[in-house]
């Protein structure tokens, strides 16, 4: 029984191997955690290893901003400013930390925290299992991993897995081509909605970055004529 292409889940393009601290760790311990293992940003996680807060590199850097948040008197954005000024004066994790942390599951979809991400403009989100423990990272360029996906790797999982489990054609009967990952669909279908399936399927696949349409078909089935209001003749006879 053929069955649709999986999407790829968080699971399948984070960072497993993380390091992390603890709520206590010193400042100066955090710079060199992220100097040494060339990273952006260090989770903090309690002593069950649930996530905590994160501190990035711009948490850090405000401690070269103290004179300018001090002497601010910014009164549009007054609570911020309060809040980068106890960062800047932060000596350990808990104090420089940014909170919550934003987390997903293990089996959230790549679509699904590429959406997270851009709603809570955020560069990276902590992978938890079903515990709420950290179980790995995922940053902006994981996510991008999937559309450097070859080109025939994407031909055959739609030529041999996609198509099949969605319409019972004639071998050939849709010819598939990929090129810079963009797909072409080429060739005849019975239905337009069987086009219009095949399309919309394709475009959602992990690693696709465009659809070129050229399938012909059949039949119209998508085209449904108005019916039109029959006339009913009534006799009144006089009493």
């Amino acid at each position: 029984m053929n069955t649709l292409p999986r999407h790829r889940t968080v699971s399948d393009v984070m960072t497993s191997h993380v390091h992390v601290a603890s709520p206590l760790t010193p400042f100066k311990l955090l710079v060199r955690l992220i100097e040494e293992n060339r990273v952006s940003a260090i989770p903090i996680v309690d002593q069950h290893g649930v996530p905590m807060g994160i501190v990035s590199e711009s948490d850090l850097l405000l401690k070269e901003r103290r004179h300018e948040l001090e002497s601010s008197r910014d009164l549009l954005h007054s609570q911020k400013r309060r809040q980068d000024r106890a960062k800047a004066a932060g000596t350990v994790a808990s104090e420089v930390m940014t909170v919550p942390a934003i987390t997903v599951a293990l089996d959230v979809s790549l679509s699904d925290a590429a959406r997270l991400m851009h709603e809570r403009n955020v560069r990276r989100l902590v992978v938890v299992d079903e515990r709420g423990r950290i179980a790995g990272i995922v940053s902006r360029s994981d996510l991008l991993q999937v559309f450097l996906r070859p080109d025939d790797e994407l031909r055959r999982e739609i030529a041999d897995r996609l198509i099949p489990a969605v319409l019972p054609l004639p071998e050939h009967a849709v010819v598939v081509a990929v090129n810079w990952n963009i797909a072409t669909l080429s060739g005849e279908v019975d239905r337009k909605s069987d086009a219009e399936i095949l399309t919309r399927l394709t475009r959602e696949l992990d690693g696709v970055v465009g659809v070129v349409d050229r399938l012909s078909y059949r039949w119209d089935d998508t085209d449904s004529a108005p019916v039109q209001p029959v006339a009913l003749g009534r006799a009144f006879r006089a009493i």
